[in-house]
């Protein structure tokens, strides 16, 4: 409640200013979502690259990726991913990278690290940008350069303050631009928003959302409306506005607890990569501790994923399945899109994904709870 008593510029220029040193670089743009933020740096790089408008965006990601490529004024190109960092397939995207191509976006899913230098310097051989979708990484580091934060290694990166982010506020984004003049061109782009002054329905939402935030009373929030807490949906006419000042002051604040939360975060994740060996499971990235926003897992046989992802939910575990199919295959998307190509990579990671909590509030007896179900169904089957 105090951060709502700090709602002024002032305020929220020393939040992003603390959110600037974390992150260790110059600049920085705070928008009211992630997606916000990337439409803003498509916007700022095309004014310089005009003969370009094609963006290429994994196959299997989030629809509101598609929605700033398209609010940009720009051609979204799918490209299909790889099943090992779910990054994606390089021989695939340099087939689809050409001189039309404006940016290539890749996503660090669930937290997952890709293998951004392989995607930079075919970007790089083709005069393409490279944008790192951070929105479910923040604070994440590559694993081979602890001192790069995810998101920092292209020539853009950006990030997500929403439900389920690694600082979930319900509000806010931020954009981090590696270039001077696309970051000067994005600060006039800025100057020209409106400023976003819905404090009080914000704090309402927030206190809604912080009240009910134990995982086993997350039905309670997804049935109240005004809080749009329900899946990720294709909106391709979204709000871009400067963020809310008291949502940032809430950011400044809760950045103090992130390392901690990352050790437990990578602590959990640890344990499932160590405990849950069946050979029907895949384990995605890293088998180390990292810090996964969620511990990813991949079991290829498709009906013994669904028995046990019933069970799993059934017994409020907190996990969960993601996205249902590839971008071009979402009902919303079809038509957008015109795309009727098979992605195979994209198709199983959709129909083989399974996605476990490794959150603070998640203790010893979750994960063993998660252990015995899916030994449960796996023996039974």
């Amino acid at each position: 409640m105090g951060c709502f008593g700090n709602r002024s510029q002032e305020h929220c220029e020393r939040a992003i200013e603390g959110i600037t040193r974390y992150l260790g670089i110059r600049n920085v743009f705070y928008l009211s979502s992630g997606r916000a933020a990337l439409w803003l740096y498509l916007k700022a790089l095309s004014v310089f690259r005009r003969e370009r408008n094609e963006v290429i965006v994994p196959a299997y990601t989030c629809p509101s990726v598609v929605s700033a490529v398209l609010k940009a004024g720009l051609t979204p190109v799918l490209c299909d991913n790889n099943l090992e960092d779910l990054g994606y397939d390089l021989q695939a995207l340099e087939s689809k990278l050409g001189h039309k191509t404006l940016a290539a976006i890749v996503v660090h899913l669930y937290g997952v690290p890709v293998d951004v230098a392989a995607v930079q310097e075919l970007c790089r051989n083709h005069g393409a940008s490279l944008v790192e979708d951070a929105a479910q990484a923040f604070g994440n580091s590559f694993p081979d350069e602890q001192d790069v934060k995810l998101g920092l290694k292209g020539d853009a990166g950006f990030y997500s303050f929403g439900r389920g982010k690694p600082i979930s506020i319900l509000h806010g984004g931020l954009l981090a631009v590696a270039s001077d003049e696309v970051g000067h061109e994005a600060r006039r782009i800025m100057r020209e928003l409106n400023a976003n002054t819905a404090n009080v329905r914000y704090g309402l939402s927030l206190g809604t959302y912080a009240l009910f935030s134990n995982p086993r009373l997350y039905w309670i929030p997804q049935m109240i409306p005004f809080l749009n807490l329900g899946g990720t949906v294709f909106e391709p006419e979204f709000a871009t506005s400067r963020g809310l000042h008291a949502a940032a002051a809430v950011l400044g604040t809760m950045l103090s607890g992130l390392e901690k939360e990352k050790e437990i975060r990578g602590m959990n994740a640890k344990w499932y990569a160590d405990n849950l060996t069946a050979g029907c499971i895949r384990h995605i990235g890293s088998r180390g501790e990292y810090p996964y926003l969620r511990y990813p897992l991949m079991i290829v046989d498709t009906g013994l994923r669904m028995r046990i992802l019933e069970k799993l939910i059934a017994e409020g575990s907190g996990a969960t399945g993601s996205y249902p199919t590839p971008l071009n295959e979402l009902p919303k998307l079809r038509e957008v899109l015109a795309d009727d190509r098979e992605y195979e990579n994209a198709k199983k990671i959709a129909a083989s994904i399974v996605t476990l909590p490794v959150h603070s509030g998640v203790d010893v007896t979750d994960r063993e709870n998660i252990k015995r179900i899916i030994q449960q169904v796996i023996h039974a089957n």
